[in-house]
């Protein structure tokens, strides 16, 4: 294919971007008789610029297999005023053996002719912004790169106001053709009308119908703030935010350390309570009590543990502990049931610094405690009784585990796992401590969180949505609680990315360490378990959100046509119960995995159907959302 008929080609293409067809024998036709065409317009006096352009019609070629006919185009630039009837024909050269004719481009003509397509393209342009400014269809956005979101307002007919920020004027407004790259200036103070942006906003510099993805004094997105309005929450309503949101202290109130302190005591009585259980081989769950065989052999196990962990005999613990950790939890569940003191074993106070001693000695260092087989009923008793008022009784475990959070961070950042009650209590005012969940469900051996998206659309009424797709977050080591390190206990994706994993790992967990919902679901059916998904994963997490979100409803100062979106973190009990973590606001949703790529574009597009389509259309479809709250 020659010079002339590449760049008529192109030329065309660019006029008429939706037309894919080859420059065959027909399109060869047409690029002629568009050449005729220009060649009969008039030309201006001082015009620099003659063309010649001849066909040979006669001399055929077969360089290319789809080439029949070749033309020739030459140009001499230097000749002024009009054309002559007769002008100058330059002959062609030949450039082989089978003759094939070349003509070079003028670069005037070609320039011409470009330009003229260029103008045409600016004017649809500037139509399609008159257009979309007349429907309210203009949008500002921080993102600093082409995003979901602007590829999807774009596809929807909105165009984007560049500008620095939201509301600059037109001297710094720029509307630009996102497929030729045409810019038009701004001649009018143009605001959009909906803003896009990662960062704090002041909401009274907006518009009453400017929509945008922010909101204010959202107290439940930082770690203290959601441990406060759910507290409160429980103060003010029925609701019992201990079935769904871990014990949690802030060590900023000075009451709130002598509390943690206090429950820490508590949940070391019931842990002891639990080590008589296990030692002795009976459970919660199981009835049976083990013969004197039996019990021996376990003691025996537990021994030889205790000499491979301290390297050495293990140091037996007076029954005392045992007594002293049944009247703290007898005391205990009178306080929360209110029951006769009838029950009460005995009584006494708790001698915390002793018992605290004595109860490292048994969980972490191995010991022994003496004679432990004769309180295996009353452990038994006691705890189903706790069980039936205490809903975290199953999680808590019997090492005393807690996980330390700075209360403004993210990302993971600082946070540890922790047992030892004076490094606890040695931390300052910036620290949140939240009760560790010690029997996570766990896939593989592996533990694991779950991020669920969710939308808000509205406070004023609270109206929720919620999105059916999520992702898991692996750890990269194997579980364990004989290891305290953030390897193994905290499975932010921006901390786990930076590790290697572990070499004797499952190998059917994913090396990026992310899962989509539907690859868990898939787990859930290899294990028999495909119907807690539906009955008691999904029903608990939309449970814990419409509630944290009542409780959060009474600090939020709202606006109309305000939204955005949230991400929850949540971890699951052994019985497949969901406990929330915590809640993100505007979370990141950076494709750098599989998984994020497959969740993430199709969640802002349905982000785009909820907040646009659905205010036209409130039967539109809305993807992978689901309204689960709206408040009359």
């Amino acid at each position: 294919m020659n010079t002339l008929t590449k760049r008529l080609w192109k030329c065309i293409s660019y006029c008429f971007p939706l037309r894919k067809k080859k420059p065959n024998d027909n399109a060869v036709e047409e690029i002629e008789i568009k050449q005729e065409s220009l060649e009969k317009q008039p030309i201006e006096a001082n015009s620099e610029r003659e063309t010649s352009y001849e066909v040979n019609s006669e001399r055929e070629t077969t360089i290319e297999a789809n080439s029949e006919r070749e033309t020739s185009y030459e140009v001499n630039s230097e000749r002024e005023t009009t054309i002559e009837a007769n002008s100058e024909i330059e002959t062609s050269n030949e450039v082989n053996s089978e003759r094939e004719t070349t003509i070079e481009v003028s670069p005037e003509r070609d320039k011409m002719y470009c330009d003229e397509c260029v103008s045409r393209q600016k004017r649809c342009f500037e139509d399609q912004v008159k257009t979309s400014i007349e429907k309210k269809k203009v949008f500002w956005t921080d993102f600093k790169r082409s995003n979901d979101f602007e590829r999807g307002l774009l596809s929807r007919g909105w165009v984007k106001k560049i500008a620095p920020t939201f509301n600059a004027g037109p001297k710094k407004t720029v509307f630009r053709d996102p497929t030729y790259g045409h810019k038009i200036i701004s001649r009018y103070d143009i605001q959009p009308n909906l803003i896009l942006t990662r960062k704090r906003i002041e909401l009274h510099l907006l518009k009453e119908d400017q929509i945008t993805n922010h909101f204010c004094s959202l107290y439940a997105t930082t770690k203290s703030g959601l441990c406060k309005v759910l507290r409160q929450w429980c103060l003010s309503c029925d609701a019992n935010p201990h079935t769904f949101f871990p014990r949690c202290y802030m060590f900023s109130k000075i009451n709130e350390k002598q509390a943690f302190i206090d429950d820490f005591t508590m949940t070391a009585a019931c842990g002891i309570l639990k080590w008589v259980l296990r030692t002795n081989g009976k459970s919660l769950q199981d009835e049976v009590i083990p013969s004197r065989k039996d019990k021996e052999a376990k003691t025996a196990i537990c021994m030889s543990d205790a000499k491979i962990n301290n390297h050495g005999p293990a140091r037996i613990v007076p029954e005392d502990i045992i007594v002293t950790a049944l009247v703290a939890c007898q005391f205990h569940l009178y306080d929360l049931t209110h029951e006769d003191e009838d029950d009460i074993i005995c009584a006494g106070i708790v001698d915390r610094k002793h018992f605290i001693s004595d109860y490292y000695q048994v969980m972490h260092h191995g010991a022994h405690i003496q004679n432990s087989d004769k309180y295996v009923d009353y452990c038994h008793q006691l705890l189903c009784k706790l069980r039936r008022v205490n809903p975290q009784l199953d999680i808590d475990g019997e090492k005393n585990i807690w996980i330390s959070k700075p209360r403004n961070s993210s990302r993971g950042r600082g946070i540890r796992c922790r047992n030892d009650l004076k490094d606890i209590c040695s931390l300052g005012k910036e620290w949140v401590v939240e009760k560790y969940i010690e029997r996570p469900l766990l896939v593989y051996g592996t533990k694991f969180d779950l991020r669920q998206h969710f939308l808000i659309t509205d406070w004023y009424p609270l109206t929720i949505w919620f999105y059916k797709h999520s992702f898991l977050r692996f750890s990269s080591q194997p579980f364990t609680l004989e290891r305290l390190d953030t390897a193994t206990h905290v499975c932010n994706y921006a901390i786990q990315k930076k590790l290697n994993n572990a070499p004797n790992r499952h190998p059917n967990l994913p090396e990026e360490n992310m899962w989509h919902s539907d690859e868990f679901k898939e787990y859930l059916c290899t294990i028999g378990k495909e119907q807690v998904w539906d009955s008691i994963i999904i029903p608990g997490m939309k449970k814990a959100l419409i509630q944290t979100m009542k409780a959060t409803l009474e600090n939020v100062k709202c606006r109309k046509n305000s939204f955005d979106l949230f991400g929850s973190d949540f971890l699951f009990g052994e019985n497949f119960q969901p406990w929330l973590l915590e809640i993100q606001y505007k979370p990141g949703i950076t494709k750098d995995t599989s998984v994020m790529w497959k969740i993430v574009p199709p969640m802002v597009e349905d982000i785009l159907r909820v907040v646009i389509d659905y205010k036209d259309d409130p039967n539109c479809n809305v993807g992978g959302f689901e309204l689960i709250y709206k408040q009359f």
